[in-house]
């Protein structure tokens, strides 16, 4: 007798009994045994699976073929913390920056305290010099990170102070064998870290006022900053950070250099463009430079368009109390004072800058002169526990009496210590520079960007010949 069709199939599947209903299939059949699920480690979630081993499972059933996919590896989570910082460092490095980017700064919110100082660790511990691009401010206030891009304002406004810093200090008598005074440009500011270190980052001045002893130890004494386009409050927060973790640091100054009108360049519909965008070469600057202007007091102009508005630049100074904490938002006369250069100069509150700055070096006098003493001291201490001869001895003493001489050295007279006047004539040349810099990159990227815009539509043009 035949057998029906429902016998047939139970014969062919006769040693399945119990078998659980396959709920993906509208067939009834059952569901193919999966792979037991086994738990990943964490390490294992960094490691890529060898593609050579698929982990599958195959089982033909009425003709069709039911296949286990591989199984997945958790993704592997990223904090936003983490992004952020990858962010800003590769920014610093120019990567993904369009080509189109004339800001001279850029700022990065929710960044705080622990990620500026991730950041400036790893532009410490750089050695390819990748990060040298930009300079670096924080404000603990508002969680935001200012990334500024140095303009020849922070060379320039810097020389007649540096030439000032360099006499006063030659002028000390130190004796080269004792050390020597060094004015560092793009240092890194250290300070006291974890554990006792006294290593840790602080973030980089325009300029940075160090004594090297005959030992190769240093103090960092005097750190000068520039702020450009409008990133004072980070700058106080960078420099009240350095006088809280560098027991060293006598003092602080600050110039703000403020343009009236934040730059940008020139658009499509200007006349600046329209102009320049007929010129494939750019302009030398004695050609671009206009004479007739009056930089600092008024706009840098070239090609009908203004490269650098007129400038408000303050000059603050700190220094250090004889007691108490160095408090930078404490204006206390006695160790604060501040005054506008231009446009309108206060007469009166750069002289109280004067007085501030001949404080500042009697301060670095002092603790020179104390720091090398300690030196000698223990230079002495080591000798007399090693029994060395007293030849010896005599020279350590005649050292010690050398470095006390010093602290009879005269100071300057303070109202003399900084040449205002040439101080104007370097911002006067700084922000023509700048201007000419901002001309000259905008204007080579037109030119690259109206090159590429023919190449294309050259290729495009040969393309539809072709095709026709």
């Amino acid at each position: 007798m035949p057998l029906s069709p429902r016998r047939a199939q139970s014969n062919n599947f006769g040693g399945r009994k119990n078998a659980t209903p396959y709920k993906g299939s509208s067939l009834g059949t059952s569901c193919p045994q999966l792979l037991k699920r086994t738990s990943i480690s964490p390490a294992a979630r960094l490691t890529a699976i060898p593609s050579s081993s698929p982990i599958s499972l195959n089982h033909k059933f009425h003709g069709f073929q039911v296949t286990t996919p591989p199984a997945k590896v958790p993704k592997v989570e990223i904090s936003k913390k983490d992004v952020l910082r990858g962010q800003i460092i590769g920014f610093l490095r120019g990567e993904g920056q369009p080509e189109d980017t004339n800001a001279d700064f850029k700022i990065f919110s929710d960044v705080s305290i622990d990620d500026y100082e991730f950041i400036i660790e790893a532009i410490a511990e750089d050695d390819n010099n990748q990060f040298n691009r930009y300079k670096l401010s924080h404000s603990p206030s508002s969680n935001q990170l200012v990334a500024t891009l140095p303009t020849p304002l922070h060379e320039n406004l810097l020389k007649p102070l540096r030439d000032t810093i360099d006499a006063v200090l030659a002028s000390m008598g130190i004796d080269e064998a004792l050390g020597n005074f060094i004015i560092q440009m793009n240092t890194t500011l250290r300070g006291e870290g974890e554990g006792g270190s006294t290593e840790k980052a602080l973030g980089t001045p325009d300029a940075l006022v160090e004594f090297h002893d005959g030992d190769g130890g240093r103090l960092q004494l005097w750190g000068t900053e520039i702020s450009f386009s409008q990133a004072r409050d980070a700058a106080i927060a960078k420099l009240q950070r350095s006088v809280i973790f560098n027991k060293f640091m006598r003092a602080v100054t600050l110039f703000d250099v403020l343009e009236d009108q934040r730059y940008s360049s020139p658009s499509e519909s200007s006349h600046a463009f329209q102009t320049l965008s007929e010129t494939d070469r750019v302009v030398p600057y004695r050609k671009w430079l206009q004479k007739d202007d009056l930089p600092v007091f008024g706009p840098v102009t070239g090609f009908t368009h203004n490269w650098v508005s007129s400038l408000t630049v303050v000059v603050t100074t700190w220094v250090r109390p004889d007691d108490g904490p160095f408090d930078l938002y404490d204006q206390d006369p006695r160790y604060y004072a501040t005054a506008q250069l231009c446009p309108d100069t206060d007469l009166v509150g750069l002289d109280n800058v004067q007085q501030l700055f001949h404080r500042t070096f009697a301060s670095i006098r002092d603790t020179t002169i104390s720091h090398l003493e300690d030196l000698m001291a223990e230079e002495e201490g080591s000798s007399a526990e090693s029994d060395i001869s007293d030849e010896s001895g005599d020279e350590g003493t005649s050292h010690m009496a050398e470095a006390s001489a010093i602290s009879a050295s005269p100071t300057p007279d303070p109202f003399q210590l900084v040449h205002w006047k040439k101080v104007m004539v370097q911002l006067r040349n700084a922000a023509r520079q700048t201007g000419y810099t901002r001309y000259s990159t905008w204007h080579e990227k037109l030119i690259k960007r109206k090159a590429e815009e023919a190449e294309i539509s050259s290729r495009s043009s040969k393309r539809t010949r072709r095709s026709r």
